[in-house]
């Protein structure tokens, strides 16, 4: 058996070998990841990390995979997921969430306790813990707009809160600390009718649906320049239904690039990189990556 394998089970956490990196992003492209991790508690997460660390394997924690490539090559280190710390409570007007809970179950909940400051998170395909670290949003609104605080498990393994105050907060960017993860958010909402929470919610759904691809994708590919959308200029470039290999360039919103089937992370990349080369060489704008770029490390 293979030796992490059996020291995994020796100090009871949770991991699974060879899985397929296009069950692990929303994009549903990548290779085989050699170690997946899925704690179930921060008790198992603060095990895994020792363990990874005395074996010294490389590892990254994810969440969702809704903003993540993983290489066409797979990933020889391990991966941890933190879907499985789920947990969500209501409180005094405010909902803690656990690192693994998905946006839409945290909106939907806070709707049905006539809460208001979560609903264009409805339709985000992300998890708590990530959404936080890149401050998500949509329709003009960021998660750092509502959250109080958060508990982190910091680089030396102990446990911190920090206030969103001390977190540098910025579009779609924040500054946590060094090598820290993030263990749940604590968000402070506004009272109001359930029924015209939900009716935002739905206009919210509806608006995503129509300026949105369906087909899987990565999210946003570009950041802002300049505090102009990138897809300002990506649209003015020509290029709406660029495709390579089983990769385009959505002709719905020019700033996502989609899965049309069979998609590899290299033919998104070629894509990316096509736009960008256009935009730079039309409009003086090199734009930078959304998206987040996970490579190999050597094979353990």
């Amino acid at each position: 058996m293979d030796g992490l394998i059996l020291r995994a089970a020796q100090v009871g956490v949770t991991v699974k070998r060879d899985v397929s990196g296009k069950t692990l992003t929303s994009f549903k492209s990548g290779g085989k990841v050699k170690y997946l991790f899925l704690p179930r508690s921060v008790k198992e997460l603060k095990r895994t990390i020792e363990l990874l660390a005395s074996c010294d394997v490389s590892c990254k924690i994810v969440g969702g995979g809704s903003n993540l490539l993983l290489p066409d090559e797979g990933y020889a280190g391990a991966l941890v997921k933190l879907t499985r710390l789920s947990g969500i409570g209501v409180c005094d007007g405010e909902i803690t969430a656990d690192a693994g809970v998905k946006l839409p179950r945290l909106a939907k909940l806070a709707a049905e306790n006539g809460l208001s400051g979560l609903e264009f998170a409805c339709g985000i395909p992300a998890e708590v813990g990530g959404a936080t670290v890149n401050n998500a949003g949509a329709f003009g609104q960021m998660l750092s707009d509502v959250l109080k605080e958060v508990v982190v498990l910091s680089k030396d393994g102990r446990i911190k809160i920090l206030s969103a105050a001390r977190l540098g907060f910025g579009w779609h960017a924040s500054s946590f600390p060094e090598g820290c993860v993030v263990l749940c958010v604590k968000f402070r909402l506004q009272k109001d009718d359930p029924v015209a929470i939900e009716s935002r919610m739905r206009q919210m759904t509806e608006r995503r649906r129509l300026t949105q691809p369906r087909e899987p994708s990565a999210g946003s590919v570009f950041r802002r320049a300049n505090g102009v959308p990138a897809a300002v200029f990506v649209e003015k470039t020509g290029l709406k239904g660029l495709k390579i290999g089983g990769a385009e360039l959505s002709t719905k919103h020019c700033n996502f690039i989609v899965n049309k089937g069979g998609a590899a992370t290299e033919d998104f990349f070629r894509v990316a990189e096509t736009v960008r080369k256009k935009v730079a060489d039309d409009f003086g704008v090199l734009l930078q990556y959304e998206v987040e770029r996970i490579c190999s490390p050597k094979s353990n």
